[in-house]
């Protein structure tokens, strides 16, 4: 019998063994290593899931399979895509993506993994690792979880999930409100979710029923309000929203917890009373009016909120931002407040950014998206930033739509000695930006800048480079070397600097047009005091094979001290794709290396085939 016969044979019992593999479970784990790991791709999950504990004693890894089934489940996912890390629980996310496609829509069979098993089998053994419900248009199947027959899969759910996203509520109150409102009501209120992501939301109603019951004990009652100006949203003078009596009583009773619970007879608790949950983080779409009315209105009793990001796809004006930052002055008033990190986009003006730190003095995270008035005469006068005590602030991330200096918000910085990462991106700097921070953020470990002018500030950012505190420093699409007649001049001092700073682990330098300036970058790796830097990312400089080549060379002369991840995407390197073979093959042994078509960052790449 020939060779590849004989190979045909084992294959065909290894295929007959994974079939029978109910009988012979116990059995298998007395094979040698070599076919259990044959054995182990014909399997369903199930005996997967069973069989992977004894497997890892024999020191046998089932990540490369699970991460297998990934891919076949995710057509579109690539392995050289940049948002994936090194490391998955891709059991965690294979399991949990199949309990959504059983669920709510269909999956494929045609793999393995999926042999021998039915749609209830696969619930019961995915739903115990689902963290993050994703409810959107195409979950159809929804109410079903509102089901007698379903109610060991709801109990499940409110164990497990943590995360609730909500991404077309308005589609989803299709499929039959009241079901839905109960099925959220059990995860919010009897179940362990703490984050919540709201998308397209239908009404003004549900955010009022999601907001005001799921604060917290603390934050239970809502007091009287101020009458404000709400412009066109229509307020009473107790500040709530005028609607029909008939209405108001539809959202106390009908949508009542508790009610609900009663209605759906099989989860009503024997105290007839539910719990109520905290909502920790919430990330939701908002309009004019929800900002106006029930933003506004109930975010200062929200205690427990630690985390508050609002999108919005229209410009929020002065009189929104004015409402919205009063609130949340209240809310930072109050000693029991949580709320540490708060993102927003869209906001219309450029002194917002210090009323919301001027009225939120303990936050540690905030991040704001800033867009220019349509009317430059709307623009208001910047007024001095005063305070009384240092800001808490640890992260700031500011991104510019529109011409923006950093002078409006500069001397936030000096306030602000707790600092560990800012991100700007679009802003002008003046002269005095890297000298405020290496004189009032020494704890700075992060700076990202994108989209900003460094061709006038090469001695401002050697200087910068002194104080050697930096983990992660990104320049990217900064116009480095745009004012350079030759490009050593800057990159040469600027290596050498970058070298000196010890803490150095990841450096990003996309879009400054290197070119040939990338073997000034291998410098780094030169020396009796070479850098420590783990990632560095080189992409769409418009680096040559050739060039690439050289860069690879040096790389064998002055080796990376600690293996390193290179990112060269978006360069033109399949115009001599021989040469680029070259010196991607003379990098392998130093490099995890990202390209356009090849990414060998992890050994798992090594044994599954990259697409």
């Amino acid at each position: 019998m020939g060779v590849s016969d004989g190979s045909s044979l084992v294959q065909m019992c290894i295929v007959k063994v994974a079939q029978n593999i109910n009988l012979l479970e116990r059995k298998v784990l007395n094979l040698p290593v070599s076919l259990l790991k044959d054995l182990l791709p014909h399997l369903n999950i199930y005996y997967l899931d069973r069989i992977e504990t004894a497997a890892a004693t024999k020191g046998i890894s089932t990540s490369v399979i699970w991460a297998t089934i990934w891919r076949d489940l995710n057509q579109t996912w690539r392995w050289r895509s940049k948002s994936a890390p090194l490391t998955q629980d891709w059991k965690q996310r294979c399991l949990e993506r199949l309990f959504h496609m059983v669920m709510f829509t269909q999956v494929r069979r045609g793999g393995p993994y999926l042999s021998n098993l039915s749609d209830s089998s696969i619930l019961s053994m995915t739903v115990k690792h689902v963290r993050v419900l994703s409810l959107n248009t195409s979950t159809k199947n929804i109410c079903r979880l509102a089901s007698g027959d379903l109610r060991p899969i709801l109990s499940s759910l409110e164990t497990g999930v943590t995360s609730l996203r909500l991404l077309d509520a308005n589609a989803l109150f299709k499929h039959g409100r009241k079901h839905v409102l109960f099925i959220l009501h059990r995860l919010l209120d009897h179940g362990s979710v703490r984050e919540v992501v709201l998308r397209r939301n239908p009404d003004s109603s549900f955010l009022r029923w999601l907001m005001s019951r799921h604060r917290g004990p603390q934050g239970s009652s809502v007091s009287p309000e101020t009458p404000h100006a709400y412009g066109h949203c229509s307020v009473e003078d107790d500040g709530e929203l005028e609607e029909p009596a008939a209405k108001r009583l539809a959202l106390d009773v009908e949508e009542n917890p508790e009610v609900l619970c009663r209605e759906f007879s099989s989860f009503s608790s024997p105290a007839d009373h539910c719990p109520q949950a905290q909502i920790h983080s919430l990330d939701f779409e908002v309009s004019k009016c929800e900002i106006l009315t029930t933003v506004s209105h109930i975010l200062p009793t929200w205690l427990c909120l630690h985390t508050l990001h609002l999108h919005s796809d229209w410009l929020i004006h002065e009189e929104e931002m004015s409402v919205l930052v009063e609130s949340l002055r209240r809310l930072f008033l109050n000693p029991g407040c949580s709320l540490t990190d708060l993102s927003m986009s869209h906001v219309c003006g450029h002194t917002h950014l210090i009323s919301v730190l001027r009225a939120c003095p303990t936050l540690l995270s905030l991040s704001l998206e800033i867009c220019p008035p349509a009317d430059r005469n709307t623009r208001r006068q910047r007024t001095p930033f005063t305070q009384s005590k240092e800001l808490c602030l640890e992260k700031l991330s500011v991104k510019a739509t529109g011409p923006m200096t950093v002078k409006c918000f500069l001397p936030a910085l000096t306030w602000a000695p707790k600092l560990t990462s800012l991100h700007l991106t679009g802003i002008h700097l003046s002269p005095r930006f890297f000298h405020t921070l290496a004189e009032s953020n020494p704890l700075l470990k992060v700076l990202n800048l994108e989209d900003v002018n460094l061709s006038d500030h090469h001695q401002e950012i050697l200087h910068f480079l002194e104080y050697p505190v930096l983990e992660e420093l990104s320049l990217k699409d900064c116009r480095l070397l745009d004012k350079c007649t030759v490009k050593k001049d800057f990159l040469l001092p600027f290596v050498e600097a970058l070298k000196r700073v010890s803490s150095l682990q990841s450096l990003t330098l996309a879009q400054n047009r290197l070119a040939s300036g990338v073997l000034e970058i291998a410098n780094l790796f030169s020396g009796c005091r070479p850098s420590k830097i783990t990632k560095l990312d080189l992409s769409s400089n418009f680096i040559l094979p050739a060039e690439l080549l050289e860069f690879a060379q040096l790389l064998e002369t002055c080796r990376p001290v600690q293996r390193l991840t290179l990112d060269l995407r978006f360069n033109p390197l399949d115009r001599d794709p021989e040469v680029k073979g070259q010196a991607l093959r003379k990098i392998i042994p130093y490099c995890n290396i990202l390209t356009d078509d090849w990414d060998s960052r992890s050994t798992m790449a090594d044994h599954i085939s990259v697409m």
